[in-house]
């Protein structure tokens, strides 16, 4: 139910119609409630048109759009808050489509906003320069020297432990004698 929200509000924040977004649950044993539900998302969606001519926007600018929705929900910010307020709604334990609504667009909307407004921003900014790597042989010959030295110790306890473990079984395990099995 709090997906449904955020997504209703990034396709706001966007400007898509956000009845364009359906999300529905039927288990395998409702296939009459299944198709009931496509059959009706599908005259929705004829009824609205292709994407973007209902909301009287270009297709070039549309494409724009749904990348800065992406862009929004996939970022940092926005997930952690989406987490932290799922939490906050399984804590308070009310699970109704108008609270978890209420909540999402009480917690969600300055995220979204910000993410989207961050998107705008970085747009026109130059990408960072990557970092410069080291060379290969200074980063390999820590590693070679650690892992010798590491599996000379390992190899060591397992053999005291074998060594321990073996007269222990001798002793848990006696043998009996003048029992014999018979045919």
């Amino acid at each position: 139910m709090g997906m449904n929200a955020l997504v209703f509000n990034v396709l706001q924040e966007i400007g898509v119609n956000p009845e364009r977004f359906s999300l529905q649950w039927a288990s395998a044993a409702e296939a009459p409630r299944f198709v009931k539900l496509i059959t009706e998302f599908t005259g929705k969606i004829k009824e609205l048109g292709p994407l973007g001519q209902a909301e009287g926007i270009e297709p070039d600018e549309m494409k724009i759009r749904l990348d800065k929705g992406l862009a929004a929900v996939s970022s940092r910010k926005v997930r952690m808050v989406f987490g932290n307020t799922a939490k906050t709604i399984r804590k308070e334990g009310i699970f109704t489509q108008e609270y978890i609504n209420g909540v999402i667009e009480a917690k969600l909307t300055k995220a979204i906003t910000k993410a989207l407004t961050a998107e705008e921003a970085t747009e026109g900014a130059k990408p960072a320069a990557p970092e410069k790597e080291k060379p290969a042989a200074k980063k390999a010959a820590p590693r070679k020297a650690a892992s010798k030295a590491k599996p000379a110790a390992k190899k060591a306890a397992p053999k005291k432990a074998a060594a321990k473990a073996k007269p222990a079984a001798k002793k848990a395990a006696p043998k009996k004698k003048g029992t014999a099995k018979k045919k």
